[in-house]
């Protein structure tokens, strides 16, 4: 059974990562919808609940300081 933290974890980047992917369809951003693609994944794939935050964090890091 899954911890609340690993549960709420899993939502929020879940959610920013399909926001990313989304966003990144319409403006034909493919660095943005992989971005997005790696923050769903992870968070369905990362079990560790300090890996997916802190890999959640970086992710979401590299989404709003990435330039094209």
């Amino acid at each position: 059974m899954p911890s609340a933290s690993d549960f709420f974890g899993s939502l929020i980047f879940g959610a920013i990562g399909l926001a990313a992917l989304l966003y990144g369809k319409s403006v034909g951003s493919v660095v943005k919808m992989c971005l997005g693609a790696a923050m769903i994944g992870c968070s369905y794939l990362v079990t560790e609940s300090w890996l997916l935050w802190t890999s959640g964090a970086v992710l979401t890091l590299l989404l709003i300081k990435w330039k094209e």
